[in-house]
């Protein structure tokens, strides 16, 4: 959403696009003079980024110039959508079949559900960079100029905490009701996907009912912690309705967990049998 941001506001300049919006995001172009990366509202003093020749505003670094520095492409993208694609589709099948279907896979479900939509926005987005592009300020005693050497030592601009490579983005500039939006309908799938286990079979009455409890607390905690996390106060009745929240979604998350793995101590039969129409399908694993 912040890119897209970005995307509007630079809509008139020549050749810019959702990538150079995601690389200002990924704070991808560095100002060494002051030790900082360029912000968004910045761009137009940066003849490095976007360069004014009369009333023309052009993006000094084309689309092919950034994905060059990036280390995935189109293919390994769309290879790991097509594993998560088959890995639902699977899921459908065996309930289709009527054939069981263990918690393990539910719990994976849950985060191919959370993986499938990062993937697809981020289509654009460059992966996995390390050096930023470095670009000088525009000052009226010192001629326009940019570089972009990357061997001098400057401070990563990204790390690898996430599959899609995305680093410190700055704080989104978005209506803090569309956040909250976001954050419960997240949640509630999450959650949600983990109430598809409801009826499974599991090794004991009182396994069945923590799983059931914990995948209802799941998709309601997201609610109240996401609504008044912003006024949080410990003295406040509100603060703690988060607090409790906190506690019984993360306890919640841990009985699941434990939960999943320990269901394989007994599985049903089924629970080995494929279905038969995806060995006609070419496919590994």
């Amino acid at each position: 959403m912040t890119s897209r941001r970005i995307s509007e506001k630079c809509e008139m300049v020549e050749g810019w696009t959702l990538t150079h919006s995601y690389f200002v995001a990924m704070n991808g172009f560095f100002d060494p003079s002051k030790r900082s990366a360029v912000g968004p509202n910045d761009l137009q003093q940066y003849p490095g980024i976007i360069e004014n020749t009369g009333d023309t505003r052009k993006a000094a670094v084309t689309k092919q110039e950034i994905l060059d520095r990036s280390k995935g492409d189109g293919f390994s993208k769309f290879l790991i959508i097509l594993q998560l694609l088959w890995f639902i589709t699977q899921y459908v099948g065996r309930l289709a079949s009527h054939l069981h279907i263990s918690q393990l896979e539910t719990m994976a479900l849950a985060y191919v559900a959370l993986c499938l939509p990062p993937y697809v926005l981020w289509w654009g987005k460059p992966v996995n960079i390390q050096f930023p592009i470095h670009v000088t300020r525009e000052s009226p005693s010192v001629p326009p100029t940019s570089e972009t050497n990357i061997d001098q030592p400057t401070p990563k601009s990204e790390t690898d905490a996430d599959p899609m490579s995305l680093v410190q983005v700055p704080e989104p500039d978005i209506e803090g009701w569309e956040t909250i939006t976001i954050l419960i309908a997240t949640g509630m799938i999450f959650g949600g996907i983990h109430c598809l286990g409801w009826s499974f079979p599991f090794p004991t009455r009182t396994e069945m009912i923590l799983w059931r409890v914990s995948a209802i607390s799941l998709t309601v905690a997201p609610i109240f912690i996401t609504l008044v996390v912003g006024q949080m106060n410990l003295g406040d009745v509100r603060g703690l309705l988060v607090l409790f929240s906190v506690l019984v979604y993360s306890a919640a998350r841990i009985i699941l967990l434990v939960l999943t793995f320990g269901s394989l101590r007994s599985p049903p039969l089924d629970l080995y049998q494929t279905l038969s129409w995806s060995s006609f399908l070419p496919h590994f694993g």
